[in-house]
């Protein structure tokens, strides 16, 4: 397999992450209700309760308390909305009013990150990162109901250029592998197909069932027009919006539909990754989601991706080790500074297989 990773290779390289959420007081999520205990939507519930019970130093944040909102004391802030029936367009106000949206944007321009998953995707075309032309374009939240097959999430993109069925001319070039991307590390795989899926939703036995609401909030690349030059939809959509797409549905071996991308920084912003994809359901109705634990793993890497616990580091310019040969320093964006070259911001120092980030006042 072609390893493709593009610009999430220095990202990664500058950025690491852990396996799964752990203590750090610069996470965050935010809710749609005065307090978790009080969500009384069984999917956000079951989403914040993760959250809270594996990060003990986590941020709460609450509808109105934009004042939390803020990059000097977070790295990242996880959004999850899953409504049923509310029709696309018509965000939950405790995340759409216009005092959180601003505070979103403010939040991602002064370098914060966000993780945005299910119908809060919605919000990446909100805060203003994409053109409103390239808003989510497939859209759910209707009931759903049962089913017997597992739901797989698929990294390898463009399978069809190897695949033996396809009698046409190949063109391997176009195959983009990113399973290696951070955000799937430890992650188990299925063998559900030829290509490699990571199984997300199902029992995991054809006898057995398990009540899904099929909530995508995700992107048709077909349903697009493109200003910019590309092989497929997945290149230009990338092109387009200055992002990776690191997910599809399990069956995709073509580039119709983009489920994860990650939304590179520009200028000194911060990035985002959305997740739109119908298996990021955290409490099904009925039966026992077998593969719920990458569910969980997928999220944790997510959140320490974009918030790596942060481990001591610099506090001021005169704390810099300027001796250490061994101690290179990264922009948030993954591109190389001098130690005696630093200024005031958030920077990645690397000391051998060790990544932590450090404030330079």
């Amino acid at each position: 397999m072609k390893n493709i990773l593009l610009k999430s290779v220095i990202a990664a390289m500058a950025i690491g992450c852990a396996a799964s959420v752990s203590a750090n007081p610069r996470q965050a999520i935010l809710i749609g209700y005065p307090t978790v205990e009080g969500i009384d939507n069984f999917q956000e519930y079951a989403a914040a309760k993760f959250f809270v019970d594996n990060n003990e130093d986590g941020v709460v944040i609450a509808p109105g308390e934009t004042s939390k909102i803020d990059a000097s004391n977070l790295d990242c802030i996880w959004i999850h909305i899953d409504r049923l029936e509310v029709g696309k367009g018509n965000l939950p106000a405790a995340f759409s009013d216009a005092a959180t949206v601003e505070a979103l944007k403010k939040f991602l321009a002064d370098g914060g990150n966000l993780l945005l998953t299910k119908h809060a995707t919605q919000l990446v075309a909100k805060i203003g990162r994409v053109a409103p032309e390239y808003d989510v374009n497939i859209y759910g939240d209707g009931q759903g109901g049962e089913g017997f097959d597992d739901w797989a999430l698929n990294a390898y993109l463009g399978y069809w250029q190897e695949n033996p069925d396809n009698q046409d001319e190949k063109f391997p070039e176009q195959i983009y592998d990113r399973t290696g991307h951070d955000i799937y590390k430890g992650l188990a795989t299925g063998d559900a197909f030829a290509w490699v899926t990571f199984p997300m939703e199902g029992t995991g036995n054809p006898e057995t069932s398990l009540w899904r609401e099929d909530h995508n909030c995700m992107w048709d690349l077909n349903g697009y027009q493109y200003s910019v030059e590309g092989a497929n939809t997945v290149e230009k959509f990338e092109k387009q919006n200055n992002c990776l797409v690191l997910g599809t549905w399990g069956h995709v071996q073509d580039y119709a539909v983009a489920g994860i991308i990650e939304f590179l920084p520009a200028d000194n912003s911060g990035r985002i990754i959305a997740n739109g994809l119908a298996t990021c359901e955290w409490s099904p109705r009925s039966g026992v989601n077998a593969y719920h634990s990458n569910l969980e793993k997928l999220t944790g890497n997510c959140l320490a991706y974009l918030a790596p616990e942060v481990t001591g580091g610099v506090t001021s310019i005169d704390d810099i080790e300027m001796n250490d040969a061994a101690a290179k320093y990264y922009t948030l964006q993954g591109v190389r500074v001098a130690a005696d070259a630093l200024v005031p911001g958030l920077y990645i120092k690397r000391r051998g297989d060790k990544a932590t980030k450090v404030l330079v006042k």
